[in-house]
């Protein structure tokens, strides 16, 4: 499937573990939420092709993964490292104001989603947003190679914050599948 942005036509794929992914949240009874997730996904995405598409450029593909929704770049888009920190935070930015709006709304849950998402981006590990800014902010001031070596290790320090926290949340209150499918979500991605 394809979808138009401007001139060109992006291909669209749905990945077996975004599959795998939905039919576990149902497994799980975490049906009712998950057509809102996706929605807020979508438009949490949104937010960085609208940011994206304001600064010329145009994704490669659009995939629905494991997670959700993720934009797939060309490398090379020569972008400066302003511009894509912008792209980067573009998506927990509309993720912030769906909160403010739901809650403002008194839709509670959706606000809590919503920031959940914002929150979850905003970390600092490779492949989520707040790991993008960090790496492209050090790129900056330091040589690439420097600056991805340093977003690594912020990226595997996190990692071991979260997956200690979920361990011990886990062994204290019994297991919380949302937090620890988080963990294993980043942990694939580092």
């Amino acid at each position: 499937m394809t979808i138009k942005l401007g001139k060109r036509r992006t291909p669209v794929s749905v990945s077996v573990y975004f599959v795998g992914m939905v039919v576990l949240c149902l497994s799980l009874n975490m049906a009712e939420k998950i057509g809102l997730g996706l929605f807020f996904a979508a438009l949490h995405e949104l937010g960085h092709l609208a940011a994206m598409l304001s600064f010329g450029a145009r994704p490669n593909r659009v995939c629905f993964a494991a997670a959700g929704v993720r934009i797939e770049c060309p490398p090379g888009l020569g972008l400066s490292f302003g511009k894509e920190i912008i792209i980067a935070f573009a998506g927990p930015a509309v993720s912030i104001t769906l909160a403010v709006l739901c809650y403002t709304a008194g839709w509670t849950d959706a606000a809590l989603i919503n920031l959940g998402f914002a929150v979850f981006n905003l970390l600092p590990v490779r492949q989520l947003d707040g790991g993008r800014a960090v790496y492209y902010a050090l790129c900056r001031r330091l040589q690439e190679p420097t600056a991805a070596n340093i977003s690594l290790a912020v990226s595997l320090v996190v990692l071991f914050a979260m997956a200690a926290g979920v361990g011990y949340l886990s062994l204290s209150r019994g297991m919380d599948w949302p937090l620890v499918i988080a963990v294993l979500y980043v942990a694939g991605n580092c």
